[in-house]
């Protein structure tokens, strides 16, 4: 018979989709109802293995062995899935002998936090294909760099390079069955491991998507799609049902969490639909991330958290920016917003003890502000009611810029009015409109 020509779904499975028996066995049952499709999986960590892992790390270059929890949570795992409890032993025993190599030198590399790091996803790729084998799925565990997943060097946040597509799309091919890749890991030209970001296997997943051309990429969790804003902050958030790539992509830009920020430009690039959906209501349609949007003007609101609003004046500005520059790439930090208004380079990112002090020796004259939020309409560059009202409530707001496309209209204010604003900017823009 020859093989089937149409594009296969990848499915994309977070950590809280895994993070017990009865979750990996939902998986299970999403994968079976589509195995005509020949689907792909992609697989996150274990919710919460990957920052119980980078302490392990910590804790090794400090001299202390913490490895032992994170053994028993995935032996409790298997357990529970009824899978053999010895399966990982081999990885544990890789792990436990770099650990002790950190352990000798009291020191972390990058290089070996991405080694210690990578057995989350290695961990959850090899359970979830064991798993699908033993309900009557043909299945196969796979490391990305096995694919031809190759990334530069640059450990922590590694870039994965164009020429992957080829290897990865050429090796796929080859496999029978479901196969059940590691997300967020990959490797440099010298088979070193490489990590792509936290929540990098979101991007693992469309690039893969890409490189196979698949019909869909569908990113399974624990909500029911992308809202119009955190239900967290605004109980009333509804599900958006449609959104454009530059819609989505600004969203993530804003903080909006569900999807990894630059997951969304393989989708653009390569014209696939993305769909948002939810392991617990696999019938519901979820979220569809496309070429066109659903119309509207207002998109949702995104928040953002301990931000730091910086001020910088001097009498050379382009020496300022220069040394701003500088202190940012030093410390790995991207900047929110860095502009100038007037002779004043205003900057806005992330609160860091370390890029405060750089940036206060940065210029003669600096002001810097903390414990502030965004707050970030998307699709609303010109709400001047909705803006008005924050007012009227009493919300302070620090600054504020207009950026996009879609218009965005972000605003900075004090991180203990976040969430007033938000309900506040939520009912003057949502709750008055349709979805």
């Amino acid at each position: 018979m020859p093989p089937d020509p149409s594009p296969r779904p990848v499915h994309k499975f977070g950590g809280a989709s895994l993070t017990d028996g009865p979750a990996v066995r939902r998986v299970g049952a999403i994968l079976a109802a589509r195995v005509h499709e020949r689907p792909v999986a992609v697989v996150s960590a274990v919710e919460g293995v990957t920052s119980a892992l980078d302490k392990v790390a910590q804790a090794a270059a400090e001299g202390r062995d913490e490895l032992g929890p994170v053994r028993v949570r995935h032996r409790s795992l298997l357990a529970q899935l009824e899978l053999d409890p010895e399966m990982l032993n081999r990885h544990f025993a890789e792990l436990a002998t770099v650990l002790g190599a950190i352990r000798a030198h009291r020191h972390l590399t990058g290089l070996e936090r991405d080694h210690v790091l990578s057995f989350g996803e290695r961990a959850s790729a090899r359970i979830v294909a064991s798993y699908l084998n033993s309900i009557g799925l043909k299945a196969v565990p796979i490391d990305a760099y096995d694919l031809g997943l190759q990334s530069d060097s640059n450990h922590g946040r590694a870039k994965v390079l164009s020429q992957s597509a080829v290897r990865v799309r050429d090796a796929l091919a080859r496999f029978d069955g479901i196969p059940v890749i590691t997300g967020f890991v990959a490797a440099d030209a010298n088979g070193r491991l490489t990590t792509l970001g936290r929540n990098g296997s979101d991007l693992s997943a469309t690039l893969i998507g890409e490189a196979i051309g698949a019909g869909e990429v569908c990113f399974w969790k624990e909500v029911g799609g992308v809202m119009t804003a955190d239900p967290k902050l605004v109980p009333e958030a509804r599900t958006l049902r449609r959104m454009s790539y530059a819609e989505a992509a600004e969203l993530t830009r804003h903080g909006a969490g569900v999807l990894h920020a630059e997951s969304i430009q393989p989708l653009a690039r390569a014209r696939i639909p993305g769909r948002v959906l939810c392991v617990r209501e696999p019938q519901d349609a979820g979220t569809l991330v496309a070429a066109e949007g659903a119309g509207r003007e207002a998109v949702g609101i995104a928040c953002r958290r301990n931000v730091m609003l910086a001020r910088l004046e001097g009498n050379e500005p382009e020496a300022v920016r220069t040394k701003v520059e500088a202190a940012l790439a030093h410390e790995g930090v991207e900047a929110l917003h860095l502009g100038e208004r007037g002779a004043t380079l205003e900057l806005l990112v992330p609160w860091s003890e370390s890029l405060a002090r750089a940036l206060v020796a940065a210029a003669p004259r600096v002001s810097l502000e903390r414990e502030l939020a965004t707050v970030a309409a998307v699709g609303c560059g010109a709400a001047e009611g909705a803006l008005a009202q924050l007012a009227t409530v009493g919300v302070d707001v620090r600054a504020q810029w207009l950026v996009g496309p879609p218009a965005t209209r972000v605003l900075v204010l004090p991180e203990r009015e976040l969430a007033l604003a938000a309900r506040t900017l939520h009912s003057e823009l949502f709750e008055k409109v349709p979805i």
